[in-house]
């Protein structure tokens, strides 16, 4: 196999965050924004109910609308190489990170709510050994299936995963490897 396949990159599965959190941050961006400036502007504008409601529905929309953009823009993609986390804070804020297989050194999951639990949602830990810094995904949807994929990927060098373009084949190639027996 030559160097260039085995360093493509092939994305094995992509996830958003859990679809919750952009609606709690609408949530909490329309009682702190929507609903002062609906009250400024019933008295501005002599009491008219028409136009307050006019403002509400047109700010909240707004405000609803940049938080499924920021919720749109960020995710957590499991590639056949390494792991990506981007996250977009706001328009022009972003950050991004990634870690090889190779490179993690331990990993854990979290799942510290009653939301979490109901929602099936939480955080992934993992440690890498090539830096100080930890790779932190938090609110992943289905985090235990993220998290079990992420170890068995973690258990091959990086030609064997080199040939897995698919979660499929990761899981037939998986079977076969655990019930091999070395004499």
């Amino acid at each position: 196999m030559s160097n260039k396949q085995i360093f493509e990159e092939k994305i094995l599965y992509k996830t958003h965050q859990h679809w919750i959190i952009p609606v709690i941050n609408s949530i909490k961006l329309i009682i702190i924004v929507s609903i002062p400036l609906t009250i400024i502007t019933y008295f501005i504008s002599g009491y008219s109910w028409i136009i307050m409601a006019l403002v509400f529905v047109v700010i909240s929309a707004m405000l609803s609308l940049y938080d499924y953009y920021l919720w749109h823009h960020s995710w957590l993609m499991i590639g056949n190489q390494k792991l990506t986390l981007s996250i977009r804070d706001g328009l022009w804020s972003q950050y991004a990170m990634n870690i090889r297989y190779r490179n993690i050194r331990d990993s854990a999951v979290s799942k510290n709510s009653m939301w979490g639990y109901f929602f099936k949602y939480g955080s992934l830990f993992i440690r890498s050994s090539a830096s100080e810094w930890d790779f932190r995904a938090h609110y992943v949807p289905k985090v235990g299936k993220v998290y079990a994929l992420v170890n068995a990927l973690s258990r091959y060098s990086d030609e064997e995963r080199a040939g897995l373009d698919t979660i499929e084949k990761l899981h037939a190639y998986h079977q076969k490897s655990e019930f091999i027996i070395n004499k």
